[in-house]
């Protein structure tokens, strides 16, 4: 998983699975929501997700909500929607 700010947009590319999130890719993306800065998680580059990916998502929104501040999720992939509704996450995060 690669992430980069550009404005107040946190862009989201290439694997996010399992496989490659860690533990200190996890604190970073959080640590990132936590600021407050960000306004939009962009995931149109995520080339591959699996539920890590969701998982990714739910608590940048958690985050959010519990400082108070609306995060809106951008360009998610076909496939990412099919599990997020199979998690019956998708309208949490839309």
């Amino acid at each position: 998983m690669q992430t980069n700010v550009q404005g107040k947009t946190l862009m989201i590319h290439d694997k996010v699975t399992m496989g490659t999130i860690g533990e200190n890719d996890f604190k970073r993306f959080c640590d990132c929501i936590r600021t407050g800065q960000i306004e939009k998680v962009d995931v149109s580059g995520v080339t591959e997700a699996d539920s890590a990916c969701v998982a990714l998502l739910v608590a940048a929104k958690r985050l959010a909500h519990k400082q108070k501040f609306m995060l809106h999720i951008a360009g998610v992939p076909a496939g990412l929607i099919t599990l997020m509704a199979l998690y019956g996450v998708e309208e949490s995060l839309q």
